[in-house]
């Protein structure tokens, strides 16, 4: 064996020997390549991050943040299938949250994301997410499909309960569009979501009491057909 041994360090490497030697450095610098080095490359600005640790296939980023949703810190790998494409997907997961996202694209959302800021003028307190993909493509909305929903905060003291809203996801005019409704079907909101990151969000509330609807106006909210509703709006 030893002898063997110094047989092979000794004789001079042919061309296979060189490409196998080459293919074994490449796989070692892909099985340390940081995460942090891989996320600085793919993703757009506006998903930010208090830091990233472990390698691109094993990893944590701290704080994971896209846009104004704080998806928190959360377990991350490549997904290496993705390259044979030329993308850079990566598989999230956290307690209650679990997605692929990429560059242009979310993939299979399941859970819930808190809103502690909330959602423009709007008390959302939390968004949920059913399967949900949406891909971005150009700037525009090229795939929609499954559920999102948001809680709203108590509106006042007149209407004292959280309000959840739900509607599944299309594309519409290379927006993202979200038609939602609530559990009595007097509670309506659209949501939409455009390539360049703006956003806005219009939500009617019909079938109030004189009373109750009239403590809204005097909040924001404005005087609809068959009942009374605001808007707002901000970008990614």
């Amino acid at each position: 064996m030893i002898g063997r041994w110094i047989f092979v360090r000794g004789r001079t490497l042919d061309r296979r020997d060189r490409l196998v030697l080459a293919a074994l450095f490449v796989l070692a610098l892909l099985a340390l390549l940081p995460l942090r080095l891989v996320l600085g490359l793919t993703m757009p600005e506006s998903v930010t991050a208090r830091s990233a640790e472990g390698s691109v296939w094993d990893g944590r980023i701290a704080d994971l943040k896209a846009g104004p949703l704080p998806l928190g810190t959360v377990e991350a790998g490549l997904q290496p299938l993705s390259l044979l494409i030329g993308q850079a997907r990566f598989a999230i997961a956290r307690e209650g949250f679990e997605a692929t996202v990429g560059s242009s694209r979310i993939a299979n959302a399941n859970g819930s994301v808190l809103l502690p800021d909330g959602l423009g003028g709007l008390p959302v307190t939390s968004l949920g997410f059913g399967d949900l993909t949406v891909v971005m493509d150009g700037g525009q909305c090229s795939e929609a499909n499954g559920t999102l929903s948001l809680t709203l905060a108590s509106l006042g003291p007149l209407l004292p309960d959280a309000i959840t809203l739900s509607g599944q996801a299309r594309c519409e005019k290379g927006a993202l569009l979200v038609p939602m409704r609530g559990p009595r079907g007097m509670e309506r909101m659209t949501l939409k979501i455009g390539g360049d990151g703006r956003w806005q969000a219009d939500l009617t509330l019909t079938g109030l009491p004189q009373e109750t609807a009239d403590a809204l106006k005097s909040g924001g909210f404005d005087a609809r057909p068959g009942g009374i509703g605001i808007g707002t709006s901000g970008t990614f």
